[in-house]
């Protein structure tokens, strides 16, 4: 059996989404030795527990206040939390266990088997990365941040070379340029990630990290129908969820799917009304009429004007 090692990172607000997550790899990987490697920060004991029943080969890592408390709390998006900087510290507590290994997103499902990867080649450099645009082009991330190149990767997926994470010291290279240059990092550690590790990375095909904000609202339904439209990981960016009961269709199902097959298949999906922009509505107002479901997309459209009138 081949062997992939795969990180994940939460605190205990999201602990239930990486199990989705998790399950999703490991039933599509069940030919392969798979570890997930978890970096918990303050999760409750009551999901430990919860995360002990999955049958999986699973080791548990938990994180000290002490280790998140030097990053600012004030972020410019407010879907990121706290646990999105804690994959910075992964390599250098996974050092002398693993060699390479993938760092995973929680809003992402897998789809595919992942052994591939074994075959990237990253011994002379840090990572793997796949592109945060279609068309690998991203001339305004990358004039915004100053790189040579035009191209501009998603951070939810990275393949990882420990050692050489560690030699080029990319941990204490981000934690000063956040500290730094905090104010013009619209995206944060991914873009702290993207200006340090420029020139040492290797590009992976899109299938890698497939952003769902690519796909248009037929593709959204169809994707998973062909299997040459299946991504190997598909991955929920934006503050809009599959685990949000407001994100109705093909995607929020297997989401619920994968769901029924954790300890947390009894739970609710929440709802996203606290955290909506009016532009969300706007945006479920569209995909509701685009399913015919008209009552529904009516309903967004009136909440749309009226908060656009209030505005």
């Amino acid at each position: 059996m081949r062997r992939i090692d795969i990180a994940y990172c939460a605190d205990d607000n999201y602990v239930e989404y990486l199990a989705v997550s998790l399950i999703s790899v490991s039933l599509n990987n069940l030919n392969n030795d798979v570890y997930f490697h978890l970096f918990l920060f303050n999760v409750s004991q009551k999901n430990l527990n919860m995360l002990s029943e999955i049958k999986a080969n699973i080791i548990f890592y938990h994180i000290d206040n002490d280790v998140m408390r030097k990053y600012d709390q004030k972020f410019s998006i407010k879907h990121l939390n706290m646990s999105t900087y804690m994959r910075l510290i992964v390599p250098r507590m996974l050092h002398g266990k693993v060699n390479n290994f993938i760092y995973l997103d929680i809003d992402t499902l897998c789809f595919s088997d992942l052994s591939e990867i074994n075959h990237v080649d990253i011994t002379n450099h840090i990572c793997a990365v796949s592109s945060d645009t279609l068309n690998d082009i991203d001339n305004k991330n990358t004039k915004r941040l100053g790189l040579k190149s035009n191209y501009y990767f998603n951070a939810g997926f990275l393949y990882i070379n420990v050692n050489n994470w560690l030699d080029f010291d990319v941990e204490n290279k981000i934690n000063q340029l956040i500290s730094e240059k905090a104010d013009s990092l619209i995206y944060y550690d991914q873009d702290a990630l993207n200006k340090v590790l420029e020139n040492h990375i290797v590009k992976l095909d899109h299938s890698w990290n497939y952003l769902y904000t690519w796909m248009d609202l037929d593709e959204k339904e169809k994707y998973f129908y062909s299997k040459s439209s299946i991504p190997k990981i598909l991955h929920f960016t934006g503050g809009r969820k599959p685990w949000f009961k407001e994100h109705e269709g093909l995607s929020q199902n297997l989401f619920i799917f994968y769901k029924h097959l954790t300890p947390w298949k009894d739970t609710e999906l929440r709802s996203y009304s606290t955290r909506m922009k009016n532009s969300d509505n706007r945006v479920y107002c569209r995909e509701a009429w685009h399913k015919k479901r008209y009552g529904t997309a009516i309903k967004f459209y009136l909440v749309y004007l009226k908060n656009k009138l209030k505005g």
